[in-house]
């Protein structure tokens, strides 16, 4: 188990951008670049909720949707197969997802909700559609933050950086792909 140190994340950060790039040209199909983003973010398994800079929040976050992603993976692979250790894989697959959320408040936080823009997306399940928005920083390339959580949302409005309408994904092809 490695600690993720400040060193590793301007490394780390670079990766991710490569993947998405990846995933952008169609190199990768999303669930390729969930499993490539889990090889590069396993070594890692002592992350803590700190956040000193944006970067090392992107990077935290993307830690614990990667794992909540891979997680509800291996689930969906066995649903039929041990319903039961399915049951135990989403459920640890939330706990990650409630993680994410608390970086992404303490990165909203860290920047002081300033040059910060979110909004509902449109989603293509009706069980979500109305629940997922998206959260934008301007001033950094490709961090697009999505959640369900309705404390971020309240501090959003409060903020006045979030917008009430429906907006289309600015990954729209990525989070409208089912694969779990």
């Amino acid at each position: 188990m490695k600690y993720l140190k400040p060193k590793d994340i301007e490394a780390l950060c670079e990766k991710r951008i490569e993947l998405i790039e990846q995933l952008e040209i169609g190199a990768l199909s999303k669930e390729d670049f969930i499993i490539e983003n889990y090889q590069m973010m396993k070594p890692y398994q002592k992350v803590n909720y700190d956040v000193n800079c944006i970067e090392e929040g992107i990077i935290k976050y993307h830690y614990f949707n990667t794992m909540a992603k891979k997680l509800m993976l291996e689930a969906d692979g066995i649903e039929f197969k041990d319903p039961n250790r399915c049951e135990k894989l989403r459920d640890k697959a939330f706990d990650f997802y409630s993680k994410k959320d608390k970086i992404t408040l303490n990165m909203l936080e860290f920047k002081g909700y300033k040059d910060v823009e979110a909004y509902f997306i449109h989603m293509k399940s009706r069980s979500l559609e109305g629940l997922i928005y998206e959260i934008r920083f301007s001033c950094h390339e490709k961090v697009v933050l999505h959640s369900k959580d309705r404390k971020i949302l309240y501090k959003l409005k409060e903020a006045n950086c979030f917008f009430d309408e429906r907006i289309a994904s600015v990954i729209d092809d990525y989070v409208n792909t089912k694969i779990y």
